[in-house]
């Protein structure tokens, strides 16, 4: 029986957004954690870079040599229920794992080899896990989920326990600290915490209505740009905004850096700064390389771990993060004839990587011709 539809024989009905996801996310407090500036930076980040990197399944076969499957699986292809796409699927997937710490997948359909190929990506709010017992307990809104029917991707787990941290609930006050300071600033902004400035009458005090008057005709001039002409009488003195007032932006600042930290990015990508840092061409290149290692490849990596279980035979699942991280046409020339011509690489399969199309007989021969004519150079020769 399923748990999202009730009996067998309507499983495969409409799922509503409501039903799989809830209201849209966990709050602390009150707040909702993606209407602070640095976690939505950071975890949209990271989840649109894990969503558009694709991911294929390979085969070892009896040679233990991987090769790329002819025939690609659902689950990697076309996994989502109602039309959703691969990308949205995907996303939903890792934004669990980033947002909540688990991800949990309920296999809705398997194809003829046994690999699931429909799923949905249960809200982590709505799921409880119960490991009191010899054998951990998965419940979605109060109800069993058999074990065979689940896909569980866990973050940051500890021993003892097979359910991954919240980032969340481990970062309760930086959430809360953030939310503080951005809500700070928008009153101020909105509402003003000093006058922004004093208009005084040197001669005379006035009476309520003369200074209404008075800032009223004041604040027409200079709205328009106009000049403002005065006598004696008049002075005006602009307020600057008080440094302990503005600590605020430190503050939001603070918490950018944290999180950043938190969710290993640049912290110039979440509104934060990087003492010391120049960006030149050089750097962000670098930077991609080291975002693609440091921050994309454990994500990618527990995902596939996890993902190779519900696959055929000796088939895994690797994704392609060198395909996000494109290089200059230079860059990625030079790449690919240093791989050809090391064996790592095929003619063809460079191709595939610059969307190409495969050679021809007529061209590959003509590739050939011109290769053999090209002059040597360092003494090697071509094999």
């Amino acid at each position: 029986m399923s748990i999202l539809f009730g009996k067998p024989s309507v499983e495969q009905r409409s799922v509503s957004f409501q039903d799989v996801w809830g209201s849209g996310g966990s709050t602390t407090r009150g707040v909702n954690p993606l209407s602070i500036v640095p976690v939505y930076s950071a975890t949209g980040l990271i989840a649109d870079q894990f969503a558009s990197s694709p991911c294929s399944v390979f085969d070892k076969g009896d040679s233990d040599v991987p090769v790329r499957a002819k025939e690609q699986p659902q689950l990697v292809r076309d996994p989502g229920v109602n039309g959703l796409d691969i990308y949205s699927w995907k996303h939903q997937a890792i934004s669990s794992a980033l947002l909540r710490g688990n991800a949990y997948g309920y296999i809705l359909a398997w194809d003829k080899r046994g690999v699931p190929s429909s799923v949905v990506w249960l809200n982590p709010n709505d799921v409880d896990v119960d490991e009191s017992g010899s054998s951990p307990v998965f419940l979605f809104k109060g109800n069993v989920i058999p074990r065979e029917r689940l896909i569980h991707v866990p973050a940051y787990v500890q021993a003892g326990s097979i359910v991954g941290l919240s980032p969340l609930a481990l970062f309760k006050a930086q959430i809360e600290t953030a939310d503080a300071a951005q809500t700070y600033g928008k009153t101020w902004f909105k509402r003003g915490g000093i006058p922004s400035g004093v208009l005084k009458n040197t001669q005379k005090a006035l009476l309520p209505a003369q200074a209404q008057e008075a800032k009223s005709r004041f604040k027409a001039s200079v709205s328009s740009s106009d000049p403002f002409v005065t006598g004696m009488d008049w002075s005006y003195e602009a307020i600057a905004i008080p440094g302990s007032e503005v600590q605020f932006i430190s503050a939001l600042k603070l918490t950018a850096n944290q999180w950043a930290a938190i969710y290993r990015v640049a912290p110039e990508d979440v509104g934060g700064e990087s003492s010391g840092s120049s960006l030149t061409y050089k750097s962000l290149e670098q930077d991609q390389i080291k975002f693609a290692m440091r921050t994309m490849r454990p994500w990618t990596t527990r995902f596939e771990a996890v993902l190779d279980r519900y696959l055929f035979g000796s088939q895994y699942v690797r994704f392609n993060l060198d395909a996000s991280a494109r290089a200059d046409l230079t860059t990625r020339m030079a790449a690919h004839k240093t791989a050809i011509d090391a064996g790592v690489e095929t003619v063809d399969e460079a191709r595939a990587l610059e969307e190409r199309a495969p050679l021809t007989d007529e061209q590959w021969a003509q590739f050939q011709s011109m290769r053999s004519k090209a002059p040597q150079t360092g003494g090697g020769t071509d094999a």
